[in-house]
């Protein structure tokens, strides 16, 4: 189909049916807990949710919603196993890179989180087997398939509207920013939202908004991952802190606890100092869809 008379809905579809398909696809692996695989289901579990949620702006329709509801809630059991795992890998990455390793300190900062992450992963295998779960995988399976839009113009008016909307919304979020931890998940999770759908339109049609919709992609990315690396490394660097209490009150060395908190918080302030440039191309990059 020509690109000048494509049509929104259609592109809108082509978007979820393809990201319903991901869903599908990494799911086996993630349940199995093959090699980030429940990194990469909760991944695409999330593209899924944020382009169902960017669409809800023109598909008001009960499906949508449902299916939204449905991903936020399969979401947040995998993203507690997910952050457990990646505690544990930072934390084993930083002992290391500090040279400073002991078995105490393993112990607290990788084996907790080791052990925490098994539990919390056989809590979304167990999840999976209840008929919420069984309504979800049906919600996936048809998503896409009766998707109507209020607005079916021309695909690249909706989508290069949509596109700026989102990038707005980056933008805002940076204004409201103080500098805390809340607010700057807020700019991380506008800088995905905006990633997740221009990487979905570019991928459902590369031709339709070509390099212009990879810019803005690659730079809403930078930002998403800056902020990620930031909070990941914070979180660390807080959770070092408060072992080294229980570390010191059992007569343990504390010395790995100072090391890689101070490790961790000086990588945190090198991310957040990147930020303002990143964020200065979204703007640009979005000034360039017209």
């Amino acid at each position: 189909m020509p690109r000048d008379t494509l049509s929104a809905q259609t592109l809108a579809r082509r978007i979820v049916q393809t990201a319903s398909a991901d869903v599908e696809s990494t799911e086996a692996a993630a349940l199995a807990d093959a090699p980030d695989g429940l990194h990469q289901h909760r991944t695409v579990v999330r593209r899924l949710r944020s382009v169902v949620t960017v669409l809800r702006r023109i598909s008001p329709a009960a499906e949508t919603r449902e299916l939204g509801a449905a991903l936020k809630a399969w979401g947040q059991l995998l993203g507690e196993a997910r952050d457990a795992e990646v505690r544990a890998e930072r934390a084993e990455d930083a002992l290391r890179e500090t040279g400073v390793d002991d078995a105490d300190a393993r112990r607290r900062l990788v084996g907790d989180e080791r052990a925490a992450y098994r539990h919390l992963h056989a809590r979304v295998v167990a999840a999976h087997e209840t008929e919420a779960s069984r309504a979800r995988t049906q919600l996936v399976r048809e998503a896409g398939l009766r998707l109507e839009l209020d607005d079916d113009a021309k695909a690249k008016k909706v989508f290069r509207r949509l596109l700026h909307r989102e990038a707005d919304r980056v933008a805002r979020a940076a204004r409201r920013s103080d500098g805390s931890t809340e607010h700057l998940h807020d700019v991380r999770k506008a800088a995905r939202r905006l990633r997740y759908l221009a990487e979905a339109v570019d991928r459902a049609d590369p031709d339709l908004l070509g390099g212009d919709v990879r810019r803005v992609g690659r730079s809403a990315k930078r930002v998403h991952k800056l902020l990620g690396e930031h909070r990941d490394d914070l979180l660390l660097a807080e959770r070092a802190n408060a072992l080294h209490r229980r570390a010191f009150t059992a007569q343990e060395d504390t010395r790995p606890y100072d090391a890689v908190a101070t490790l961790a918080a000086d990588r945190a302030e090198a991310h957040l100092k990147d930020v303002p440039k990143a964020l200065t191309q979204v703007k640009k990059a979005a000034r360039r869809l017209g």
